[in-house]
């Protein structure tokens, strides 16, 4: 078995790892100092990789390229993984937001474009999910705001006002009718 002298031979042989905080460059103690505030950001909650960088560079301490390095060895162990993270977001929200409200969210939160192509196609995918989990949200909203309505007994400016709010939030007319007929026939 290997001790800790002999780690230390075959990595100084190599010339790839150093202990020594004294033999270390700038470059090598700044790259060092922004991968421990990004691990200690991402402990505190999952970011995304735009949300690190943007938290990163409003510091100040550390320019692009230090970051950009930092951000492929985040990457490299799992630590950013804007595909998982849209995966998760969406999983969180379905049944209580539309699709769009959930994909405007990932915007908001700075997942990478390719990542929510991906995870909103791969949630619309099983259409039979995505449809009912759209139709709890939407039922969700109505009693929520609403109670229990009879969308005969609204009167026509009442009506357009509820079907314009949940508009607003991302939910389409026919999903919304669609809502509607079912607590009509509860």
């Amino acid at each position: 078995m290997k001790d800790f002298n002999d780690f230390l031979n075959e990595q100084t042989e190599k010339n790839t790892y150093n202990l020594d905080p004294e033999a270390l460059t700038d470059e090598e103690k700044l790259f060092n100092r922004c991968k421990e505030r990004s691990l200690y950001l991402i402990e505190q909650s999952e970011k995304t990789e735009g949300k690190l960088r943007e938290l990163l560079k409003r510091s100040g301490k550390y320019p692009d390229d230090v970051i950009d390095r930092v951000v492929v060895f985040l990457k490299e162990y799992g630590y950013l993984d804007d595909l998982r993270y849209a995966r998760q977001l969406i999983k969180y929200y379905k049944g209580q937001k539309s699709a769009k409200e959930i994909e405007q969210k990932l915007y908001t939160r700075k997942v990478d474009r390719n990542a929510i192509k991906t995870a909103m196609e791969e949630f619309k995918e099983d259409s039979d999910d995505a449809d009912s989990s759209e139709l709890e949200a939407v039922q969700a909203l109505i009693q929520k705001k609403y109670g229990t309505v009879d969308p005969d007994a609204l009167e026509p400016d009442a009506k357009r006002k509820m079907y314009a709010s949940l508009m607003r939030k991302g939910f389409s007319y026919e999903m919304i009718k669609k809502a509607l007929e079912i607590e009509d026939v509860e």
